[in-house]
């Protein structure tokens, strides 16, 4: 049987591996609503390093817990790529 020790750290890579596409996606949001439209070549750079790095730093937050930072990471990871896909969806129109 895992000791919690194990466990803890188990959900503590889960929660970074998860707030890599968090961070992408809102990083890749924030860069289309920045520069108004599909020219996102100017804010790119600067948004998607910093969102990974802010949601890097709150999966290795050691506040909370490391089942609670999962939960964060994998809600934000498909919160992302959802918001993601809708506003490029709605800039069609």
């Amino acid at each position: 049987m895992p000791t919690p020790h194990w466990s803890e750290k188990r959900f503590a890579t889960a929660a970074v591996l998860a707030a890599l596409p968090c961070g992408y996606g809102f990083g890749a949001v924030a860069a289309f609503l920045l520069d108004g439209g599909y020219g996102i070549a100017q804010a790119w750079p600067v948004t998607v390093p910093l969102s990974l790095i802010a949601a890097v730093a709150v999966a290795l937050l050691p506040v909370l817990r490391a089942e609670t930072r999962f939960l964060i990471s994998g809600v934000g990871a498909i919160a992302a790529i959802d918001l993601h896909l809708m506003v490029h969806l709605l800039a069609d129109y």
